[in-house]
Parts: structure tokens; C-alpha cells; sequence
């Protein structure tokens, strides 16, 4: 087994980094789009009615879309062949105005500018484009004030920060996001951090009387090795998958540092992603342990409308006491199957893999879903007599765009199944977590979820979306471990060998439900409106709770946070 220390494994990443970027082409280098904003959405639907998949442009099971990407795609789009509504044309726009720097279009310049570089672009607070660099910045800004029927001091959430992206000549490409933010949470969110310390998102925070304050930051520097193959480093979230919710890889955590190398050739998007996390243990000024991800994933376009994609994780730790980890080199292969190697380790890292599909058909819908295996044994399940070590997920979910020919008028259904003591492992120490928070669904394991969404667009900068989720969940008190916690070794599980089954533990059943209403009256600038109500049924009164809240906030060039869980 190779391994090396922490610090020397950093200066090789970044010694590759640095390598992989003087030799990059002639290319142009390119940043993504943040994870989560409407603009995936956007790109959902027209790849629906178009009726091919954007094989040139993205695979939509990587949220990893390149701003170069959407701009080509959106130049090249065929207006002429499918039928759009005014509101499509206007969300093209928005695309062509927020990756200007990629696009053909001059639409996106500003008819009002303040000066020979503020709002020169629509999308652009300040910018600055050269032959051979680029610069463009823009504030961000995220005010919102809830009123909490639960929480009698209400909610509040005051973000204050600036994003920063560009290239340097041809070889470079750089992205920043830093804010400062101020949290009072929402009855659930404060629970969760009363129970066990976690804010959702964060990693550290000061602690104030009902108040948390911390940092939030995503940057990585980007570069193409040639025009198949690019590489990106730095500290930022994944997200795979076509669903609200995913299994494979899911960002409602802090951002962790990442090399990330994606291949595009044919019909094939390959991704390699090596990743370390940490564990929310120690005090302060404490170098908390590290365990480390390495994840590949394979994505085939089958003919014009059908996708289907294959990924494998391993989790694993190689540290002493004091924290101090090493990333093991075997898993820097990129196109080793890591089970083999895990094999020959003779190591208990932990595997994880699984498949995912999408089906776009009739310009209106599409089915899609994932099956994921941390464990299974065929006969046990055939035996059906509930074996704890038959730990698999199961998603499948469908998308209908202009329902009944009701113009921007979207719904989509989602099914989510998930077996106890999914993702745990042998060793605690190398968890399917970041700072404690799931990498996957946020609920963790041992439930049934089902998620209905409406979206409409009645008028361009109006968007509503209604909400509701139902899930049943199997809840842990006193120590024990009916298989929620993936944070938990499997050593520890309660319920024995057999005998298992969804929800076992403290049964407790979750109803929420949300309408939100934003208008963006210029780019990027939001006005949200959300009423919401939410019941988590309980025989025990701490997994008890009803509330129903009300808030109102702005939001300027940030996507919208969710705490659905």
C-alpha cells in the first residue's frame, strides 16, 4: 500500500494541477455554473422538448455544467423545429446573458451602462475582457427573515460576499465565491445543531445566543489537458444525478477539497473525482481527522433520448489518532475498477456502487432513476427475512413539462427507497459524510421518501413552485442504531442479523409542504416569497414537531438554499 502524509499528498495534487494546466491546448478555459439554480432547470426542459439529449454540449446526470457549454448550446439550439413559449425565449436569454463571456449573442450587453466597466453586461457588476484574460465580478447578497410558528424568535439569514471568475491567457481558468453569513435557523435546522452541532451547509461557526456566525466559500482553479479532457481543482460541492434528490453524490454539505477530471468523447462523459473529508471532532485549533472519496462515473448516451450511467465510490481512511491521513495513491488510477484494488489491499474501505438512467420521450417527459448497492446478497434477499447486509437505494422519478399544453406549467414525482445501515461501513472513521452531514440524502438511510414539485412560469420573471414531500423514517435514541446514522459503524446495529425492515427503530413520519413565489426584476437580483408547513409524527416527543413559517427575503447572484429535510 502507498500511502503519504497529509501535506505532501496536497503538494502533489497541486503539483498536478499546475502540470496539467502548462499543458493544456489552445483551448479556452471555462468555470461551471453553481449547483442547484434555475439554470439546470432551465436546460432540463429544453433538452426535454427538443427530443435529443445535449450529447455535444452536457450530460445532465454530471451537475458539472461548464458556462462555455450552455452558451454553445444555447447558440446552436434549434428555434426553428421546436415549438417555445415567450417564457422559454426569455429563459434562453437568461442563459445567453449569465454565460456572456462564451456566447455570440450581444444581447447581453447592458443598454444602461455606468462606465466603461460597470454593468457593461447584463450579468456583470464589473468586467473586463482582454485578448488573453478576463475578469468578472459581481456582489452577492442573501437577506431573509422568517417567522417561525415553533421558533418564536424567528428565523434569519444575512449573507454578504462576492464572486469572482475569469481566465488568465489560455491555460487558466479561476472561480471564487467567499461570504460572510449570519444565521438564526428555523426550528428543525436548530434541533439538528442542538442535537449534534451541525449546521447544514457549514462547517465551523461561532457560536451567539440563538445565532451562528461562519464562512462560506467555493474556489477552484480549472484547465483542459486537450479538447476531451479537463480538470478542475479546489473546494467546491458535487452533485450526480437527474433527480431532486440523489444517492450517488448530493451537496447539502460544506465544500471539500476536490480534483475533479472529466473526459467528453463521442457519446461518453467519463468523471473522476478524488475528494477529502473531515469529521467534526476536536476543539479548537484542533486538526480535525481526514478520510478521503474516490469516485468514478460513466455516462453513455444511447441514441438521441436515452442516457444511462454507471459509478463506483470508495471510502477510506489511512490515519493515526492525532488525524494526521494520507490519501492511498491506488485510487488515483482513473480507470481501475476500485473494488479490484480494494480486494488486493486486503483493506475494509468502504464500496459503494450503482447505476442511473433517464428516458426522454415524447417532448414532454422524462422517466429517470437510480439503484445503489453498498451491500447485497442475492439469496438473502430472495430468503426474505430481513438480513441486515442487503443495503441498497432505489429512486425513480418522472418529469412532465407543459402539462395538459399549459404553457411553463411543469410537475415532476419521485420515489425515494432506502434499505437501514446504507453506506455504513466497518469503520466509523471513513462515513459517506462531510463534517458529519450526509454526502448522499439528506435523511440518510432507513426510509421511504416520496417528493411531488410543481413549477410554473406565468410570466417571464415569475416563477411558483409548490412542494410536498412525505417520508417514513426509522429514528435512533439511547445509543442504539437502527441504521440511519451512516455515520455509525455497522458493528453497532440493534436489530440483529434478521429481522430488519424500513422505518425500524422510533418510527417517525415527516409531512412538508411549501409554496414559493420569485421574481427576478433584473439579472440575477430575486425576490422570494415562501410560505411553508411542516409535521414530523412521533411516539416520542423529542421526533415530535409542527410549525408552519413564513418568509420573505432577496437574493443577488446566489441560488437558493433548501432545508427539506
Amino acid at each position: 500500500m502507498l500511502g503519504l502524509k497529509q501535506k505532501d499528498i496536497s503538494k502533489l495534487v497541486v503539483l498536478a494541477s499546475f502540470i496539467f494546466c502548462m499543458l493544456s491546448s489552445l483551448n479556452a478555459q471555462h468555470t461551471y455554473i453553481p449547483n442547484g439554480g434555475s439554470s439546470q432547470q432551465i436546460l432540463d426542459r429544453l433538452e426535454i422538448k427538443s427530443g435529443e439529449l445535449a450529447n455535444d454540449y452536457f450530460h445532465s446526470a454530471g451537475k458539472s455544467y461548464r458556462r462555455m457549454a450552455i452558451a454553445n448550446y444555447i447558440d446552436s439550439f434549434p428555434v426553428n423545429r421546436v415549438k417555445l413559449s415567450a417564457q422559454d425565449y426569455f429563459n434562453m436569454s437568461y442563459l445567453i446573458n449569465d454565460n456572456f463571456e462564451w456566447s455570440k449573442s450581444e444581447q447581453s450587453l447592458s443598454k444602461q451602462k455606468f462606465s466603461k466597466t460597470i454593468y457593461t453586461r447584463k450579468a456583470a457588476f464589473y468586467s473586463a475582457q482582454q485578448k488573453d484574460f478576463s475578469l468578472i465580478v459581481n456582489p452577492v447578497l442573501y437577506y431573509q427573515v422568517s417567522t417561525d410558528q415553533y421558533n418564536k424568535q424567528g428565523a434569519l439569514l444575512n449573507n454578504r460576499g462576492v464572486e469572482i471568475r475569469g481566465h488568465v491567457g489560455k491555460n487558466i481558468g479561476f472561480y471564487t465565491q467567499v461570504s460572510d453569513e449570519i444565521l438564526k435557523p428555523n426550528s428543525w435546522v436548530g434541533d439538528l445543531q442542538h442535537k449534534e452541532g451541525i449546521l447544514p451547509y457549514t462547517n465551523f461557526y461561532k457560536t451567539y445566543p440563538n445565532t451562528f456566525n461562519y464562512f462560506l466559500s467555493s474556489a477552484y482553479v480549472t484547465g483542459s489537458i486537450n479538447k476531451y479532457m479537463d480538470l478542475q481543482f479546489g473546494h467546491f460541492r458535487n452533485f450526480m444525478g437527474d433527480g431532486y434528490r440523489t444517492f450517488i453524490l448530493g451537496d447539502m454539505q460544506p465544500e471539500y477539497l476536490t480534483m475533479r477530471l472529466n473526459t467528453r468523447i463521442w457519446r461518453l462523459n467519463y468523471t473522476n473525482i478524488w475528494s477529502e473529508l473531515r469529521d467534526p471532532i476536536g476543539g479548537a485549533y484542533t486538526t480535525q481527522p481526514r478520510h478521503y472519496m474516490a469516485t468514478h462515473h460513466l455516462s453513455l448516451n444511447l441514441g438521441k433520448n436515452f442516457n444511462i450511467g454507471m459509478f463506483e465510490t470508495i471510502l477510506f481512511q489511512r490515519g493515526d489518532s492525532l488525524g494526521r491521513g494520507a490519501f492511498d495513491l491506488n485510487y488515483m488510477n482513473p480507470i481501475v475498477f476500485y473494488k479490484s484494488i480494494e480486494n488486493g489491499l486486503n483493506s475494509t474501505d468502504k464500496a459503494i456502487i450503482g447505476i442511473n438512467y433517464k428516458y426522454n420521450f415524447l417532448h414532454h417527459f422524462s422517466l429517470y432513476g437510480q439503484a445503489v448497492i453498498s451491500e447485497f446478497v442475492l439469496k438473502e434477499l430472495l430468503a426474505r427475512k430481513g438480513w441486515w447486509g442487503n443495503k441498497f437505494a432505489i429512486q425513480t422519478g418522472l418529469k412532465y413539462i407543459d402539462v395538459a399544453g399549459v404553457k411553463n406549467l411543469d410537475m415532476q414525482g419521485e420515489l425515494n427507497i432506502c434499505r437501514p445501515y446504507m453506506y455504513t461501513s466497518f469503520n466509523s472513521a471513513q462515513s459517506f459524510s462531510n463534517f458529519g452531514q450526509n454526502m448522499g440524502h439528506p435523511l440518510g438511510a432507513n426510509f421511504y421518501e416520496g417528493v411531488g414539485i410543481i413549477r410554473y412560469q406565468p410570466i417571464n420573471r415569475l416563477n411558483l413552485t409548490a412542494k410536498l414531500m412525505y417520508a417514513l423514517y426509522g429514528n435512533d435514541t439511547n445509543g442504539s442504531n437502527f441504521g440511519k446514522d451512516v455515520r455509525m459503524s455497522y458493528i453497532s446495529r440493534s436489530n440483529g442479523d434478521y429481522g430488519n425492515y424500513i422505518g425500524q427503530g422510533i418510527e417517525t413520519k415527516l409531512i412538508m409542504a411549501d409554496l414559493t413565489a420569485t421574481y427576478m426584476p433584473m439579472h440575477n437580483l430575486f425576490f422570494d416569497i415562501k410560505l411553508g408547513y411542516r409535521q414530523a409524527f412521533s411516539n416520542l416527543p423529542q421526533f415530535a414537531q409542527r410549525t408552519m413559517y413564513f418568509t420573505t427575503g432577496i437574493r443577488w447572484n446566489i441560488v437558493s438554499r433548501n432545508y427539506d429535510f
